[in-house]
């Protein structure tokens, strides 16, 4: 345990899964202990967002949500995630009443994803301006068939050398 850091060894007695590696710091939680972890670590020290990202999970019809953080008196990285559902509604709190920088990576995560988080005002296309389809980087999404319902345009399936 770094020195100095004590409480997280309470944090990771208190969630789902805990891992060590070096200066990281690895904390599964519940989705409904998402933000009091988030607020318990800011409290502290630790005050600097690195990312919030999503993956998705689909054989297990979820999505995996995690933000890292970063105390720079300690050099001590948190990576925090959670799961929820894949459904169409699939919601979580918004990290930009802790963060302001929050507010930017949900906002890439709800239009690439669908994933709305909850007290994020921002939640608008960034990048997908008149788009007319599911969110892209969900694994169920077939852009082959994309591209041609909206610009009928057949994409080559491309097979990788030596493949069958």
């Amino acid at each position: 345990m770094t020195e100095g850091i004590e409480f997280l060894k309470q944090l990771g007695e208190d969630c789902l899964e805990y891992m060590v590696d070096k200066n990281i710091q690895y904390f599964k939680v519940e989705k409904k202990d998402y933000l009091n972890t988030a607020r318990n670590l800011k409290e502290h020290m630790f005050r600097r967002l690195l990312t919030v990202g999503a993956v998705d999970w689909i054989k297990d019809d979820s999505f995996e949500v995690y933000f890292i953080l970063h105390n720079m008196n300690k050099n001590v990285y948190v990576k925090v995630s959670t799961r929820i559902s894949r459904r169409k509604k699939s919601k979580i709190e918004s990290l930009s009443k802790l963060w302001s920088n929050a507010a930017l990576h949900e906002r890439e995560i709800w239009e690439m994803f669908g994933i709305v988080f909850e007290g994020n005002k921002i939640l608008k296309p960034l990048f997908l301006e008149n788009w007319i389809g599911p969110p892209p980087f969900r694994k169920d999404f077939d852009w082959r068939k994309y591209v041609k319902r909206n610009f009928n345009i057949t994409m080559p399936d491309f097979k990788k050398e030596g493949v069958k």
